[in-house]
């Protein structure tokens, strides 16, 4: 291994080459690679035991759980949805309302005007009817005075 020590940069890349070349050396072989699956596989066997191990001392001291976490974010999540859903038919109700009673309000002021119309009608009418009276009246009490 020759390298140069007037650069740095150089010593240090060419370092690192070697390096490389060694490790991928040792590493690129099927033994090591069976060696390397079983160390994490006894790993991953190792971590779901201890999480096992958590997870009962949770339950015994009554500790929820991140699982229990998850469920209730869940949760609020869906009762938030439902809010919103809510507020949504409660504002779309709300409009209908109002527009329900500005309605109301131009049935009421018709109404009012018919109302209004009517009973002048009947006033006139009954106006008409008293004087229809009095003519026949004369009428008669000219037919009797004859």
């Amino acid at each position: 291994m020759k390298f140069s020590h007037h650069d740095p940069v150089i010593y240090y890349k060419n370092l690192e080459k070697e390096w490389n070349k060694r490790i991928h050396a040792h590493t690129n072989c099927q033994t090591f690679t069976h060696a390397f699956g079983k160390a994490i596989e006894n790993h991953l066997d190792h971590v779901v035991i201890q999480q096992k191990v958590i997870n009962n001392w949770l339950t015994v001291f009554d500790i929820p759980t991140k699982d229990d976490f998850a469920d209730l974010a869940e949760s609020k999540v869906d009762c938030e949805d439902k809010i919103d859903n809510l507020e949504e038919t409660l504002y779309m109700l709300n409009l209908g309302l109002n527009k329900d009673n500005s309605e109301l309000k131009k049935l009421n002021k018709s109404l009012s005007d018919m109302l209004c119309l009517l009973e002048n009608e009947v006033k006139d009418l009954k106006a008409n009817k008293i004087r229809t009276l009095k003519t026949e009246l004369k009428d008669l009490k000219k037919l009797f005075n004859e």
